[in-house]
């Protein structure tokens, strides 16, 4: 059964959470709730009525089974002791594929505000955001970087709260954000603008909202974790997150916003690709890697990887860190898979006019559920962040051949930072000044190590 597909705006009639939770398919979990590892299996089955009943008793958990979060307090930002080190990233990740709604013209708005490291002045993360947009139809592009200073203003419910709730906003005057969610309608609003304006920044003002619809919140990897970057001293940890991250995604987000950019205000709606990630990851080769979603047109199939790499240029992948993800567009069953099962192997390179940084933009990937070729819709999708340049942009899937017709459209991620800040430490440390509490008394982690 195919769930209905609910209005693009938030704002109008719609199902609420309980008519998704009804309709789903019952082997999908809809919309926050439970453990989140509950919405990677499908619900426990009734024991066979010859068969003895399930252990139960007091003392005993019969509920959170191997979950690994729990939702709705987990989409919140995590702080205190365990997630108090220089090692710290988290964002919330949304790009949205939609349309103008006065043109007609196929439009793509990328936003993520990220907190990360320490910031010693601050007595708190470093909070940036980055933020992209592209009119797919006449190739216009704008980016920015915003670096917020200032006070943290929070608000919310308690963690376990009917009303679950919560709203987060920066603003220094030049640049600001905010982001905010309402688990009774899951629904986020997402909002933020600069003044700054120079090659790599165009000033903007964005407002949007988005509301997850079936089949709500998955798990992006089928052992919970996702291993972030290639560590030769192997220290990825679970106990410490070191090297690890908690990720999960909403892959279907029905978005609308006003976006001020470039002298003109462009109403859009669309549908959006969710992702929440966290945990203590620095210090290993996290920046050099290739990340990409597509939505493929006919089926309504979702499918999502990141490849690392060891060499410079996207040279080496290091397929044992790989990571795959597949959706069923039509019952929400999902696979997963790792390793060299997936493969993205680069046959065309760009070089960036702007930065002189090499992209591999063209190429195929070799996947569980077949061979495609990607391209860019235009290559030059260039953005600047505290390491660097790096691509955040729409890509396509050809089938059958590089002329082949297109099948599929998505966002990538291509990073590759293999050098090192003013102070010669590496860039997969973080911005130095996001460093501001003691090393680990081993010595920060370097390279040679």
């Amino acid at each position: 059964m195919k769930l209905p597909t609910p209005p693009a705006s938030p704002t109008d009639a719609g199902p609420t959470r309980r008519d998704l939770l009804r309709t789903a398919p019952a082997a999908s979990f809809a919309l926050g709730g439970l453990g989140g590892m509950a919405s990677a299996v499908a619900p426990t089955r009734a024991h066979a009525s010859d068969g003895p009943p399930p252990l139960a008793g007091a003392g005993v958990e019969t509920s959170s089974g191997q979950a690994l979060y729990s939702l709705p307090r987990d989409h919140a930002w995590h702080g205190g002791a365990f997630y108090q080190t220089n090692d710290f990233n988290e964002w919330h990740y949304i790009t949205v594929l939609g349309r103008d709604l006065d043109t007609g013209e196929r439009v793509s708005v990328f936003w993520v505000p990220l907190s990360q490291g320490w910031v010693a002045a601050e007595g708190r993360p470093l909070h940036n955001v980055l933020f992209a947009f592209h009119n797919l139809d006449t190739g216009e592009f704008h980016t920015a970087l915003l670096y917020i200073t200032g006070p943290m203003t929070t608000e919310g419910s308690g963690p376990d709260a009917e009303d679950f709730h919560f709203r987060y906003e920066i603003d220094d005057g030049k640049s600001g954000f905010t982001t905010a969610y309402t688990h009774a309608t899951e629904t986020w609003e997402f909002g933020g603008y600069t003044t700054e304006k120079d090659e790599w920044n165009e000033p903007f003002r964005l407002a949007m909202t988005s509301r997850a619809r079936a089949p709500g919140y998955a798990p992006m990897a089928y052992w919970g974790l996702e291993s972030i970057g290639v560590d030769p001293q192997q220290r990825q940890n679970p106990e410490t997150m070191y090297g690890l991250t908690i990720y999960y995604t909403a892959p279907d987000m029905a978005t609308t916003g006003d976006l001020e950019v470039a002298g003109r205000t462009v109403r859009f709606d669309g549908t959006g690709w969710f992702e929440h990630q966290w945990g203590n990851f620095r210090n290993t080769y996290q920046y050099r890697y290739f990340w990409a979603w597509f939505r493929f047109e006919e089926s309504g199939d979702l499918m999502t990887f990141r490849q690392y790499y060891e060499g410079e240029e996207f040279r080496n992948p290091n397929y044992n860190v790989n990571r795959y993800f597949y959706m069923d567009g039509d019952t929400f069953e999902r696979s997963y898979a790792f390793g060299p099962a997936f493969k993205l192997i680069p046959e065309r390179m760009w070089t960036s006019p702007k930065s002189g940084k090499v992209y591999p933009w063209w190429g195929r990937i070799e996947t569980p559920h077949g061979t495609f070729w990607y391209e860019p819709t235009i290559p030059d999708q260039e953005g600047l962040g505290f390491a660097g340049p790096y691509i955040e942009g729409v890509i396509q899937l050809r089938e059958g051949g590089p002329d082949g017709p297109i099948v599929a459209t998505g966002f990538c991620e291509m990073i590759m930072f293999t050098g090192s800040y003013d102070d010669g430490t590496d860039h997969s440390m973080g911005p130095p000044m996001s460093r501001g509490l003691p090393e680990d008394e081993d010595g920060p982690w370097t390279p040679e190590l």
